[in-house]
């Protein structure tokens, strides 16, 4: 207690007056019961409100992270990227679309917005399903990476070891094209070689096309990107998986399944359209040029000889899954091993024009930035990820008109937006 007040006082008289004030304490005390003074707790601080797209919390969903809640910086870099994903599609007139923002323990966000059928009013969510497009040809270059890592063949092995009869226009391409040369798209196949493609070409035409093709240059020469060139490659793996020619197409499928779409659990994923049409929850793709969104009459077909190049059709939800495995280097996340480190790091390297091996690889705002877009069908779509910072995304669209330029400047958005919060 201090001494000190606006009038002094000599030490006698502070000495006895503390001794009283003592004592009256110690009166109340007795008569009121020991129980300290309440001290009252802080005020809880004022609400903030939040931005208009969820950013998700732990669920039980199948990419609810059991260990950790997205942190607050997290919450609002990933918020300021929905909306900047919703305020395109509004400025666009784009009828519907799908996002998924992952890091290594699981979703960040996963919302739909729009319609996945204007006639019949019917949303967007996490689950619909949307046709990926050339996204695809990520997932074929992890195919041939998981028969690397396997030992059934090699990066560099030459195809025509695996199947003696492949050959391109010029014999000494012929001996030396490998998987690399083919998944970063530097076979020195031209990409308007698909021109000579029929109507509704079978698996033989790609082979016969791809050895009829004027080469632009010998492999490894010059970057051209081509989708007979990564469809080659998937099916080559299947080859040297144990298929059979006539059953390359079916085995593909069933490899992607196998060593892909199930270890990750993208149960609803398929490259048969007659799948994803028979799901409910599947998306058209419109045609917006003329103002208002009119549905397009599907070309897919479950026969689709291009298909290592880009069938499959999915959610922005289960994407999430492969995106956070790539994150998690590899591991799926159950924990099982999917892919190697190494085999991704080869993955991720440029080659020719920024390209990789199934992937385009740039630096954007400081960080490395691994993507790829796709367009097929009337969808439009980009994965991306920051294998530094941990964090991926995937956006899926239906339509080209708009939807294109959302897609192809998307992932440096998300670097963009990353960045400046971190």
């Amino acid at each position: 207690m201090s001494t000190a007040g606006p009038i002094a006082r000599s030490k006698n008289n502070a000495l006895i007056n503390l001794r009283l004030l003592l004592g009256l304490l110690a009166v109340l005390w007795l008569l009121g019961g020991c129980d300290s003074p309440a001290i009252a707790e802080p005020a809880p601080p004022a609400a903030v409100s939040q931005p208009a797209a969820a950013v998700a919390e732990p669920t039980d969903t199948p990419l609810a992270s059991a260990t950790a809640l997205p942190a607050p910086e997290d919450k609002k870099w990933v918020a300021d990227f929905a909306a900047y994903i919703q305020d395109a599609q509004e400025e666009n007139s784009i009828p519907g679309l799908s996002l998924a923002v992952v890091n290594g323990d699981g979703p960040l966000l996963v919302e739909g917005y729009g319609l996945r059928d204007v006639e019949k009013n019917l949303p967007v969510d996490g689950d619909t399903l949307f046709h990926i497009g050339s996204t695809h040809k990520s997932m074929t270059a992890l195919l041939v990476a998981t028969l690397v890592d396997a030992g059934v063949v090699e990066w560099d092995t030459p195809v025509v070891e695996i199947d003696p009869d492949f050959a391109l226009a010029e014999d000494d391409a012929s001996e030396t094209v490998t998987f690399r040369h083919l998944l970063s798209m530097t076979s020195g196949i031209p990409d308007d070689a698909e021109e000579a493609l029929p109507d509704s070409p079978s698996v033989d035409d790609i082979f016969a096309v791809a050895g009829e093709a004027e080469l632009l240059d010998a492999p490894g020469e010059v970057f051209s990107y081509s989708n007979i060139s990564s469809s080659l490659a998937g099916y080559l793996a299947a080859l040297a998986a144990g298929s059979d020619f006539d059953t390359v197409h079916e085995s593909y499928a069933r490899l992607l399944r196998e060593r892909l779409l199930d270890p990750l659990g993208m149960e609803t994923a398929t490259v048969y359209v007659s799948e994803a049409r028979q799901n409910p929850n599947h998306s058209l793709a419109y045609d917006t040029s003329g103002g208002d969104a009119e549905a397009l009459e599907s070309e897919d077909r479950d026969d689709d000889a291009l298909a290592p190049s880009g069938s499959l059709k999915a959610s922005a939800r289960e994407m999430g899954l492969y995106m956070q495995m790539l994150v998690n280097r590899g591991m799926a996340r159950d924990g099982t091993r999917i892919v190697s480190e190494e085999s991704l790091a080869e993955m991720w390297t440029p080659l020719l024009e920024e390209y990789g091996l199934g992937w385009e690889i740039v630096q954007a705002d400081g960080l490395r930035l691994v993507s790829h877009t796709g367009a097929f069908d009337g969808f439009v779509s980009v994965i991306g990820l920051l294998p530094e910072a941990g964090v991926g995304f995937v956006l899926l669209v239906n339509a080209e008109e708009g939807g294109g330029d959302l897609t192809e400047a998307a992932a440096q958005a998300f670097a963009k937006f990353y960045s400046q919060s971190h």
